[in-house]
């Protein structure tokens, strides 16, 4: 019983070894660059209580409508 998997491994045609292209390399960068911006951004704005100004808009409006009832 022979192990092709050990050879597959360490074969220099592995496709999991293979170095990656410089621009593949650059658009994989990108990309995660640019998520992180994406969080970043998500962070200021509800840190800036953008969201938290229409909670409290929306629960105003609750407390008023409760009030009438």
């Amino acid at each position: 019983m022979t192990n092709d998997n050990a050879t597959t491994l360490i074969h220099p045609n592995n496709a999991e070894l293979r170095m990656q292209p410089t621009e593949e390399l650059i658009r994989i960068h990108r990309k995660e660059m640019l998520a992180e911006a994406e969080r970043q951004r998500e962070g200021r704005a509800l840190s800036a209580g953008r969201r938290w100004r229409a909670i409290a808009r929306y629960a105003t409006r609750r407390a008023e409508a409760a009030e009438q009832r």
